[in-house]
């Protein structure tokens, strides 16, 4: 009886050091939910880089390089020297390219020019003006209502004791004539144009307008 005592008291004392692992308890059917053992809350993956040799160093998120957006390279400007645009152009187109001249009225070669094409700087070839903006004003030199986008400069004139608007081409700097207000719609502007300034690429496939 003792021996029976004994044998169950030492059973007991195994359960509770934790040291029974053959002694499996019995399931309970009313589990009480508060007595539950939360799982571990799983801490998020940090991306970066760690120092090893230290190991309670914090981890350094990864710097990315910004994305650099490229910039427009606007066009190189053409420049020469004074004997170089001397043996360029003929006297005349010298004179009024380099040296901001004007041709006499209606003496110019495009005055009554009325073919369709593109007329281009006589300096460095870059189209100023196309033909179907081009019309007849009477004043003696060519005119346009509207130039090429981005291929003229407008500058503050003061010269022969009048205030103008000089126009000159953005690539070389050729001197092509002035603007006027008073010009057709849709702009209302007259771009007054020194046929000397200017060369003339015909469309293919066409004729000559009249007027």
């Amino acid at each position: 009886m003792k021996n029976a005592v004994f044998t169950v008291i030492l059973a007991v004392a195994q359960v509770g050091c934790g040291g029974g692992g053959n002694i499996t308890a019995p399931a309970s059917k009313n589990l009480d939910p508060s007595n539950a053992v939360a799982p571990a809350e799983s801490k998020p993956q940090q991306i970066g880089h760690a120092n090893p040799e230290l190991p309670g160093e914090a981890v350094q998120p990864i710097q990315h390089e910004p994305i650099m957006k490229p910039t427009q390279v606007s066009e190189a400007k053409i420049v020469k020297t004074d004997a170089e645009w001397r043996a360029k152009l003929t006297p005349e187109e010298y004179r009024i390219l380099r040296r901001k001249g004007t041709e006499r009225a209606f003496t110019g070669k495009f005055d009554h020019h009325f073919k369709d094409g593109t007329y281009t700087c006589k300096g460095c070839g870059t189209p100023l003006f196309l033909s179907d903006k081009k019309y007849n004003s009477g004043c003696g030199w060519p005119a346009f209502y509207q130039s090429i986008n981005g291929t003229i400069d407008e500058t503050h004139d003061t010269s022969h004791g009048m205030i103008r608007v000089e126009i000159t081409c953005k690539k070389c700097g050729g001197h092509l004539g002035h603007i006027f207000d008073d010009g057709p719609n849709p702009t209302g502007i007259r771009y007054c144009v020194n046929s000397a300034s200017m060369d003339f690429i015909p469309a293919a496939g066409k004729v000559e307008k009249r007027e």
